[in-house]
């Protein structure tokens, strides 16, 4: 009930704005979830003219798929997320996934909570999830459809089965780690998070002195979710593969990060016509000023993938693991230099954007009118209707000053808590079979500011910055500093003996 209650005011936020959420690549998304339906057999599509002519469709039939372009760029749109958006619209609406969504971050948090504060009532636990509600961009990730929200999610499951896996009772382990396997087949970025906090994890448990069996089993646990997830995705690559005849890939995003900030550009300046990748150097004379208009841009004098045909997109892909190995020697620390300062520029951009557009902007391009975003949008004839009516209720500017100052006040808080409270000394005092709670909230302590500020970093590197990769993650930080709070309480509360505890 307890749990209902929080699902039920996260998604209030939803029911506040008017609609669920769409972003332009939702309808690459459905695309996906559409042809793995039809594949698997649970949800056949509906093929009308309209859905035969969609320009995102991977139907191995459709229109779209006799030019193979959206093979060049549906490799980075997970199916498996695409099946769960195809399967919410076609048993209910966008409503169902996103109250879907929010009920699954509500449990995901009660479980974070009562693991690592064993004493924690309804009561703070309701609070906690009011403040959250109303004062961060959980919400409004929790009704988007997309697969940000599970950025977050994979931190906190990574973090309860690496720290505390012996408090949790067998359905959670199993329902976490389900949701971990889940996370990673939503968006190839999250691997990549995965693998990092897992790393951190591990060490944080030998720092404890915590046995070498019990690490062991811990680990062995989260390869074999990442081992799962990435056989998961090939499975689905090669199933394509045999239907279509030809693969899907993901757009040359490292290669579009090279060009962008500099190094790429030198390399083609001094080695062009020659040098590894001469598809590239045709576009030599474009001026590469951000990744998204590399990758993007329809104007043929700016953009590079999406102005080429197929063979050329495949060329490029082929061409971009070389061309990455021979910029990267010739300038190095430049490189680092640029990917940290992507890194750290990303970790403080996270207001809310994309999640508060309304969905009557789709309607101004016929492009879309032929893709599924207007069938799946809820209500969408009455954005065709009056588009005003479909603005987010929210002010967005008041938003954004609001989650930016709970942020800050959050952080502070964790940074007092882990240097005047002496933190990382809770970890001389870990015990594995859990008697010592307060050794799994140190944990999470550092685990989930790594975590956010891992994603940070991954997403700044691999693509570039968006507000929206992370505000995906940042309310991870108040929830953090909530616990925190909740721990200094009540340690004061019950006088505790040991004031350097949490």
């Amino acid at each position: 009930m307890h749990i209902l209650l929080a699902g039920a005011i996260l998604f209030a936020v939803a029911a506040a704005n008017g609609r669920p959420s769409v972003f332009a690549d939702t309808a690459w998304y459905y695309s996906q979830g559409e042809y793995l339906a039809w594949r698997l057999g649970i949800a056949l599509p509906d093929l009308d003219e309209n859905r035969l002519t969609d320009p995102t469709s991977v139907m191995p039939d459709s229109q779209a798929m006799r030019d193979k372009i959206p093979a060049t760029i549906a490799g980075g749109r997970s199916p498996f997320y695409g099946l769960v958006l195809v399967l919410a619209v076609r048993f209910g609406t966008l409503w169902l996934l996103a109250g879907g969504q929010a009920l699954l971050a509500a449990w995901t948090i009660y479980v974070l909570t009562r693991r690592l504060l064993p004493v924690a009532t309804p009561l703070l636990y309701q609070g906690v999830i009011l403040v959250l509600g109303l004062g961060t961009s959980l919400p409004f990730f929790a009704a988007f459809a997309m697969p940000d929200l599970y950025a977050g999610l994979l931190i906190i499951a990574v973090t309860l089965l690496a720290v505390c896996p012996e408090r949790l009772s067998a359905v959670e382990r199993v329902m976490l780690w389900g949701l971990l396997v889940a996370s990673l087949t939503f968006h190839a970025v999250n691997i990549a998070l995965a693998v990092g906090l897992s790393g951190l994890a591990l060490a944080i448990l030998a720092a404890s002195r915590t046995p070498p069996t019990v690490i062991a089993i811990r680990a062995g646990w989260l390869a074999l979710s990442i081992l799962v997830a990435m056989s998961m995705t090939w499975a689905f690559g090669a199933l394509y593969q045999a239907d279509a005849g030809v693969a899907q890939r993901a757009p040359p995003f490292l290669m579009a990060r090279l060009l962008a900030d500099g190094p790429g550009r030198d390399y083609l300046t001094a080695l062009c016509p020659n040098g590894v990748s001469p598809t590239l150097c045709r576009f030599a004379d474009r001026p590469f000023t951000s990744e998204d208009e590399i990758l993007w841009s329809e104007d043929p004098a700016k953009g590079v993938f999406s102005v080429s045909d197929y063979a050329t997109r495949d060329r490029l892909r082929d061409e971009e693991a070389a061309f990455v190995t021979a910029v990267v020697p010739r300038a190095p620390v430049a490189i680092v230099a640029r990917l940290l300062s992507n890194g750290l520029q990303q970790l403080i951009t996270f207001y809310v954007w994309e999640p508060m557009k309304s969905p009557a902007l789709f309607l101004q391009f016929p492009w879309w009118h032929r893709t599924a975003i207007l069938r799946i949008v809820p209500d969408m004839k009455a954005c065709e209707a009056a588009p005003d009516t479909c603005d987010v209720r929210a002010n967005p500017l008041f938003v954004a000053v609001l989650h930016i100052a709970i942020v800050m006040l959050a952080w502070i808080l964790i940074v007092w808590a882990i240097f005047k409270t002496r933190c990382f000394g809770l970890f001389a005092r870990a015990r594995v079979n859990g008697s010592d709670p307060s050794s799994h909230l140190a944990g999470a302590v550092i685990l989930i500011p790594m975590g956010v500020i891992l994603n940070a970093l991954i997403c700044g590197a691999a693509s570039g910055v968006f507000a929206r990769y992370q505000a995906r993650v940042i309310w991870l930080i108040p929830l953090l500093a909530l616990l925190i709070a909740a721990r200094l309480w009540q340690t004061r509360r019950t006088r505790s003996q040991d004031p350097k505890l949490l």
